[in-house]
């Protein structure tokens, strides 16, 4: 009996093995770059504090890489990750690279923000907003996307001073 048994686990081990394809990433491209607008329906800020947020209703607003120092404004790009099979589930890295921010919470300046996120293969998209004033902070801001150890695309964009904020200014002083 115990030969049987151990005969079966033999034996349908590697059927239990055929026809799963085995995941391969082959790289990404980035296909839309700009601000956007985004419902945010889920949100968490891990221990690195890095704010994650689930995004629904994801648009582009406007097609740039020049982005307004400006609380509440969202910008990302759309990419697509390439590979076999379509679809399939993966776990990328997120590397964001910015001026130097004071972190809130830890007091620290930080220029680096990276936190794991599970996604697929196939087309999909990623975001920062800019939520507090403590985040305006011109300069430029790039971020990264790695699987397996190897940077598959990245985009930079360019935080600048709010033109909207300095013509309220002018038009606060006027007065």
């Amino acid at each position: 009996m115990n030969i049987t048994l151990y005969l079966f686990f033999v034996c349908a081990l590697p059927l239990s093995l055929v026809g799963q394809e085995k995941v391969h990433v082959t790289g990404a491209k980035v296909t839309e770059v700009g601000i956007y607008q985004a419902q945010v329906v889920t949100g968490e800020t891990n221990a690195a504090r890095v704010k994650l947020q689930g995004l629904n209703e994801f648009k582009l607003l406007k097609n740039t890489t020049n982005v307004p120092a400006r609380v509440g404004i969202r910008f990302g790009f759309r990419y697509e990750i390439l590979g076999t099979p379509t679809n399939a589930p993966i776990t990328l890295t997120i590397v964001g690279k910015h001026p130097p921010i004071k972190n809130a919470t830890t007091g620290k300046i930080e220029t680096k923000d990276t936190y794991s996120l599970r996604s697929w293969i196939g087309k999909t998209y990623t975001s920062n907003s800019l939520d507090e004033e403590s985040d305006l902070v011109p300069g430029q801001w790039t971020f990264e996307v790695w699987h397996g150890g190897k940077k598959l695309c990245e985009q930079s964009f360019l935080v600048v001073p709010d033109e909207n904020k300095k013509a309220s200014r002018k038009s606060e002083k006027a007065k």
